[in-house]
């Protein structure tokens, strides 16, 4: 077995070990909340290290059939971050719900007499 072949195999191995502790961790941050934010901060991680490995797969295969995965995972997650983002910031329509804006223009003009 050639030198390079034991470089390449050592760094894999490498990139998997790290790559299991991200998605570990990001696992844990889902379980562990405690808001809505935290839980798709963890969700964004998890899809990352998915959209990682499966790059890595396709650099160490030589092949790009996995491309339009990448591309359908990496769209879910701008989508879902967003979805979760418009429901979470409150509207600035006085009319919905009675929420307040959160905008710093609305609040210095809540605050004046």
């Amino acid at each position: 077995m050639s030198a390079a072949v034991v470089v390449m195999a050592v760094g894999v191995v490498l990139v998997l070990a790290l790559l299991g502790a991200t998605l570990a961790l990001a696992v844990g941050r889902i379980v562990r909340g405690p808001t809505i934010l935290d839980r798709m901060i963890g969700s964004d991680m998890v899809l990352t290290t998915a959209l990682v490995v499966i790059a890595a797969a396709m650099v160490v295969r030589r092949d790009l059939t996995g491309v339009p995965v990448l591309v359908v995972i990496a769209a879910t997650s701008v989508f879902a971050t967003i979805a979760v983002a418009r429901i979470v910031t409150p509207s600035s329509d006085p009319s919905d719900e009675g929420r307040d804006a959160t905008t710093p223009e609305h609040a210095v003009e809540e605050e004046r007499p």
